[in-house]
């Protein structure tokens, strides 16, 4: 059997109209019926703009699901049988952030099952944590597990963070993405050290140039300003265009809850005023933003070349170019900002451009023989040397005693 039939991959085959559900599904809007029918629109300031800017998000959606494999092949009733069904689980994820994962998942499934008139048992639990896996990885673009079972290691070689049965999606998030200042960047501190530290140095071009890091893209929210040092690798998650959503849906709840007509607010509101988000905090999504914009790529000749690069040959989302046109809701940001979620690896991409690791095997050898752990050693070896000098001196000059003593008790008579 051709192993591409929708019965071994049912997630396969994805339509505008499945991502049309998604949109609403997450953000609360849907693209234009033109749009989904797959034609053109030239209306200005339509829905369908923003569904084409998704584009990159509407593949890594796709490439997720297209791998999604039942764990009975064949079966009549998996997990996830259509793109119907995970959506309806991200929808029940947003309306119930709060809800254990035990009890979504029970909830979800008795409902379908008995909408469905299916009085099996339904599919399997390890199939049904999977389902559970992938609809919050598409909601809040980092990938968990169930206790007990993980799909393999992630792309840095790490095991997924579990997401227990007893704990909801914002135990989850809050523990996949823990709020800590770093000392460095604490206003709050007189002593801090960071009037000595310019967080505007810590650019991109300065990764390349000095620490020579490779920038590479990563799809895992986690793993954003991640620094492997051995690999020489830094990592950057670059779904701009999921993180501007999250925050627009904010806004918008935002005026809706003041009954302001859209298209009629003054300004941004402030960041303490919105309410948290039902899938991805509103400050993570901000300053995810502020450490893209303000810091790895500023405004710059040389930054917009390597952005333009890195879009055009490492597939980086083509919203990254568009980062500089700076939105109403990174404008109304104050400074300094303390970067609750990144100032740690902020920092520690500071320490690597302040003090880089050799890379190459020239700077690595260079850095071996230059280190303070050899300088013993390099003293060790010049008195060995100079004792063995001396040895063999001592030795030439014994020699040398020898033959004169011998020429003076058998001197050479000529005749």
């Amino acid at each position: 059997m051709d192993l591409s039939d929708g019965s071994f991959f049912p997630l396969q085959a994805v339509t505008n109209e499945d991502l049309a559900s998604l949109c609403e599904a997450i953000w609360e809007w849907t693209p234009c019926q033109q749009w989904i029918s797959g034609e053109s629109c030239q209306t200005p300031g339509c829905s369908c703009q923003r569904a084409i800017k998704l584009q990159p998000f509407f593949d890594y959606y796709k490439d997720v699901t297209a791998h999604y494999l039942p764990d009975h092949v064949g079966q009549s009733d998996p997990a996830l049988g259509s793109h119907s069904h995970l959506i309806s689980i991200i929808s029940l994820l947003k309306t119930h952030p709060e809800k254990s994962r035990l009890e979504l998942t029970v909830r979800y499934f008795e409902e379908r099952l008995k909408k469905e008139g299916n009085e099996s048992s339904g599919p399997a639990q390890s199939d049904r944590d999977r389902a559970l896996n992938i609809g919050a990885r598409i909601t809040v673009m980092t990938p968990p597990s169930a206790q007990g079972h993980w799909d393999g290691l992630l792309e840095t070689g790490t095991r997924p963070l579990v997401w227990h049965g007893d704990r909801s999606l914002h135990d989850f998030v809050n523990t996949a993405f823990p709020k800590k200042i770093h000392p460095a960047l604490d206003i709050d501190i007189e002593t801090a050290s960071s009037a000595k530290i310019d967080i505007h140095s810590i650019t991109a071009e300065r990764a390349k140039r000095v620490a020579r890091l490779k920038l590479i893209p990563t799809d895992d929210l986690r793993d954003h300003l991640l620094l492997d040092e051995k690999a020489g690798t830094l990592s950057i998650f670059h779904y701009t265009s999921v993180l501007k959503e999250h925050l627009l849906a904010a806004e918008r709840q935002y005026h809706h809850d003041q009954n302001q007509p859209h298209g009629q607010q003054q300004r941004s509101p402030p960041s303490h005023k919105l309410k948290q988000s039902p899938l991805l905090p509103h400050q993570l999504a901000l300053e995810t933003l502020l450490t893209l914009k303000e810091i790895l790529f500023p405004d710059d000749r040389e930054s917009q070349s390597i952005l333009r690069t890195l879009v055009s040959k490492k597939q980086f989302d083509p919203d990254l170019i568009r980062i500089v046109d700076t939105p109403s809701y990174l404008s109304a940001v104050s400074a300094p900002y303390q970067y609750q979620y990144w100032g740690s690896r902020l920092m520690d991409l500071h320490e690597e451009l302040e003090n880089p690791t050799p890379r190459g095997f020239f700077a690595t050898w260079l850095e071996r023989k230059s280190g303070a752990r050899y300088v013993m050693m390099a003293t060790l070896a010049g008195v060995g040397i100079a004792v063995l000098l001396g040895i063999l001196g001592l030795a030439v000059g014994i020699f040398q005693a020898w033959v004169a003593w011998q020429q003076w008790k058998h001197p050479v008579i000529s005749d």
